[in-house]
């Protein structure tokens, strides 16, 4: 490398004094024996040079400033990164400080053992990356979610009860319909209507089994997909879903069931026909009540 002139050198000590960027420069005991002014403003704060790289870190942490130490023990953090800082000769990854900023870090080490850090504020790009991150969640959620009720969409729903069908001869679907519903939003509207829909579903994921699942078919036809439950403990579920459910502002309602359960090579299209003619016999025979498909 052509050698800087005395002249070139001492400018260029200047801008980097002067730059937004944090620099600092350690030497090859790891002692910190440079840095610029907003590298001191973020680390030093009043600490004299030089002063190795784990008193820097200690001196911020004691102080309430420079970067988050997750765990809450300086010693402890610094047994973590001290094995990993000089074992490259380049390192780059973000950190967190704690006033709330975030900056890019990156480490160069020379063959003779000096070290030259430079930071730059990302915080800005963290936190579009953390909108970024929010929306897709968001977006992922409204692809599975129904908007009225919050159970799972009928897309959803399918896909679970596909999945139950392929890893368990043990999965039990339920086809349940409200009755009377078309009544209710006859003769109370819409609104009411709706809020009977949400009712039926809080009331549902309240009672339901850790793995057991409901979505919204369409209207007022919901699907279970029930893990681990043969007939007899499938009608259960639905018979103790059905005696625990509470009026809505004393308005009192029912439901009607068709139960299947699942049969060798079942698809989803054949075990809901079942669970469908199922349900039209609860339907056709008193409503408010399961049946299993025979």
């Amino acid at each position: 490398m052509t050698p800087i002139p005395p002249a070139v050198l001492a400018h260029l000590a200047a801008a980097l004094g002067e730059a937004e960027m944090l620099v600092a420069l350690y030497d090859p005991q790891d002692a910190l024996v440079w840095a610029n002014r907003r590298f001191a403003a973020h680390f030093l704060r009043g600490l004299p040079l030089p002063a190795a790289f784990a008193d820097v870190v200690r001196h911020a942490f004691h102080g309430g400033f420079g970067i988050v130490v997750d765990c809450g023990d300086v010693e402890a953090f610094l047994r973590d990164i001290l094995p990993r800082r000089r074992s490259q000769r380049y390192r780059a990854f973000a950190s967190d400080m704690i006033d709330g900023s975030w900056v890019w870090m990156t480490e160069t080490l020379l063959d003779n053992g000096w070290l030259l850090s430079i930071a730059s504020e990302i915080t800005s790009l963290k936190h579009h990356e953390q909108r970024l991150a929010e929306a897709h969640d968001h977006a992922f959620r409204a692809a599975r979610t129904d908007e009225l009720t919050q159970a799972s969409n009928r897309r959803h729903i399918l896909e679970v009860a596909h999945a139950a069908l392929q890893a368990s001869a043990a999965a039990t679907l339920v086809m349940v319909d409200l009755d009377n519903f078309k009544a209710i939003n006859d003769r109370l509207g819409h609104a009411v209507g709706d809020a009977v829909l949400q009712h039926f579903v809080r009331h549902c994921q309240s009672h339901l089994r850790p793995g057991d699942h409901l979505g919204r078919l369409g209207g007022e036809e919901f699907l279970l997909v029930l893990q681990q439950a043969g007939e007899a403990a499938a009608d259960a579920v639905v018979a103790r879903l059905r005696v625990t459910l509470p009026p809505l502002d004393g308005l009192r309602y029912d439901f009607s069931a068709g139960i299947t359960c699942a049969r060798p090579g079942d698809s989803v299209e054949r075990a809901l026909a079942r669970a469908d003619t199922a349900l039209y016999a609860a339907k056709h025979s008193g409503k408010g009540r399961n049946v299993v498909a025979g």
